[in-house]
């Protein structure tokens, strides 16, 4: 087995300016331990974990030291290290302030085995996967325990890899889309009238001219989308569901009969392909 058949995906991140209380936030609505911490461009930094802000929190001790002339030794060098990493993590403001940068990560194809010897170090609770860079999900002890249950509680192990052929390969629903007339008069029904945040684009006085507006509505997103009349009635609205690999998911889909597009670039960065629902409901998989 590889990493991608266990992984989340797709992964809740967050920024190196996220602050505190919104990771904190974040955290416990998606009731998760950790979340890897992107740059600006997207770029892995590091992780932040319910460790970090639990010793963001812990009272702070300071290490013992004997005098040596005019000066100061720490008795402990261990006490003496995690008194300024407990400093560091106290004074911090944002994610990117208490992220510890080389952590370990792996690949979509990287064997199950190799992540297990990784997390048997008991500081590593999380392997960001990445994929050209890009982080594509996670791994989590809950993800390993889960796989573990599964072949403690197996009669038979090919029973396992039976049920994997059977998993569904949809990561979860990521938005759903509705292709609207008037963008401006939409926006300020959702965002100031049903009080949903705007994601992006940023906060403008008019929408009138955007072709895309998404706001955050929890797990999954709500986008508008200005599809023009041509779009309008029996497209909308389109279920968008996340998968790890469109191109497997795809494969699996067309092998249990299912009618899948072939994908395309709907965005940079964003992989779309389109089937329907035995109703003729449009779905979309995105790999983003």
């Amino acid at each position: 087995m590889f990493v991608r058949d266990i992984m989340s995906s797709p992964a809740i991140t967050v920024t190196t300016d996220t602050h505190i209380p919104e990771v904190a936030r974040l955290l416990r609505a998606h009731q998760i331990s950790g979340m890897p911490v992107l740059d600006a461009v997207g770029n892995l930094v590091g992780i932040v974990t319910d460790h970090d802000l639990i010793l963001r929190n812990a009272p702070v001790r300071e290490p013992r030291y004997f005098a040596l002339l005019s000066g100061y030794i720490p008795l402990s060098l261990e006490e003496h290290r995690h008194y300024k990493e407990q400093l560091r993590h106290t004074m911090a403001v944002t994610a990117g302030d208490m992220t510890e940068p080389g952590i370990a990560t792996v690949a979509p194809d990287t064997p199950l085995e190799h992540a297990l010897e990784l997390m048997l170090d008991p500081k590593v609770t999380m392997l960001p996967v990445l994929d050209g860079g890009e982080v594509v999900g996670v791994v989590t002890r809950t993800d390993l325990v889960r796989l573990i249950e599964q072949l403690e509680g197996a009669v038979d192990p090919d029973a396992v890899l039976a049920k994997a052929a059977t998993t569904p390969v949809l990561a979860g629903l990521a938005e759903v889309i509705l292709y609207v007339k008037d963008m401006g008069a939409t926006v300020h029904f959702y965002r100031d009238q049903l009080g949903l945040r705007v994601l992006e684009p940023g906060d403008l006085d008019d929408y009138n001219g955007e072709s895309w507006v998404v706001f955050d509505t929890g797990a999954a997103k709500l986008a508008l989308h200005d599809g023009g009349e041509r779009r309008l009635g029996e497209d909308t609205p389109m279920i968008g569901f996340a998968v790890a690999d469109i191109a497997a998911a795809r494969q699996v889909l067309l092998e249990r009969g299912v009618d899948v597009g072939e994908p395309f670039e709907a965005a940079p960065g964003l992989l779309v392909c389109h089937c329907h629902d035995p109703e003729g409901h449009p779905i979309a998989l995105e790999q983003r």
